[in-house]
């Protein structure tokens, strides 16, 4: 991979501890979930290694059999703004979003869309691995995104066996992939998943498709600029403000939710990595956009529920410099 990689297992625990830890382990992994053991005993085994390939995160998961929830509070407690792919290697599970059900085996797949609630069923010990891909990546290829959650995509055949094909590697540690390939590589799979979901025919996205991306991949490169503007990413795609504004419209989030929501996403990001251990929090925000450490800090703990300084005192463990109100 070529960014950082982190792991969780509950081993490392007293056995009363480990499935408090658990849940603490998937909300930091991947999103705020309502938990239940299967059947509720002491212990709990758990484990998960993260990693990703540009924006796109990838998680391999080995645990005992439980049940996940996203519940209204949950989406509530943080957006969510990202789909999930959920791929048994080993055992099975019951996905649940929308009013449809997926029932997995080993190789097929499925997505959910972590905005709206959701269930995972496990009822058994099992390994999955599991993709993240931002709403702004995935959606937009989709014929029917209202429709593509919940559904079972098999992997003993066709577009299904070629896109669980196409995400083995990156889980399993075997492909290596280099900065600059990340964000090209990272489209792709996303063009792959979209394609066995049901993609958008070509010649029904024409030039909209091409230029949402487009305004996308400037907001991407521009957002430590703290001049960033929707007049000025229109200006650099060739388009108006207006049609700018329509084209973030039609795929979700405003063109100002999104860009804070990705400037927030790269802050939480930052503070975690070791690397940048020795800059402030307000350094941080600053290289992400954001000039006011004060806005950043309610910014931040609306999102994620505590503050700059916490996050990085939980993620990095020793301490880092942090001047930044909490």
């Amino acid at each position: 991979m070529n960014v950082h990689q982190r792991a969780w297992n509950t081993s490392v625990l007293p056995v009363g501890d480990q499935f408090t830890f658990w849940r603490e382990v998937v909300w930091e992994a991947f999103v705020p979930v309502t938990l239940a053991r299967v059947p509720a005993e002491e212990g709990f085994s758990g484990s998960v290694g993260a990693s990703s390939i540009g924006p796109l995160g990838v998680a391999a998961i080995a645990s005992e059999a439980q049940r996940v929830e996203r519940t209204v509070a949950d989406v509530r407690r943080h957006a969510g703004d990202v789909v999930f792919l959920n791929m048994p290697l080993r055992g099975s599970s019951i996905v649940a979003q929308d009013g449809r059900v997926a029932d997995l085996g080993p190789g097929d797949f499925a997505v959910v869309d972590g905005a709206r609630p959701f269930s995972l069923e496990f009822g058994t010990e099992f390994e999955q691995l599991s993709l993240i891909l931002p709403h702004e990546m995935l959606l937009p290829l989709l014929a029917s995104p209202e429709t593509a959650t919940g559904r079972a995509v098999r992997g003993d055949s066709g577009l299904g066996a070629a896109a669980g094909g196409a995400l083995r590697p990156f889980f399993t540690g075997r492909a290596r992939v280099d900065a600059a390939a990340a964000r090209p590589l990272a489209e792709r799979l996303a063009s792959l998943v979209a394609l066995a979901l049901g993609a958008v025919p070509v010649a029904a996205t024409g030039s909209r498709a091409a230029l949402t991306q487009a305004a996308i991949d400037e907001v991407e490169r521009s957002l430590g600029d703290p001049e960033l503007s929707p007049a000025l990413v229109a200006s650099r795609v060739g388009i108006s403000t207006r049609y700018l504004h329509q084209l973030f419209s039609a795929r979700g989030p405003s063109f100002g939710r999104w860009v804070l929501a990705r400037r927030l996403q790269r802050c939480h990001a930052d503070l975690a990595d070791p690397e940048l251990a020795q800059r402030t929090v307000g350094e941080i925000g600053w290289r992400n956009g954001f000039t006011d450490p004060s806005y950043l800090a309610r910014a931040f703990r609306r999102a994620y529920g505590i503050s700059p300084g916490e996050h990085r005192r939980l993620a990095l463990p020793g301490g880092a410099l942090d001047t930044i109100p909490a």
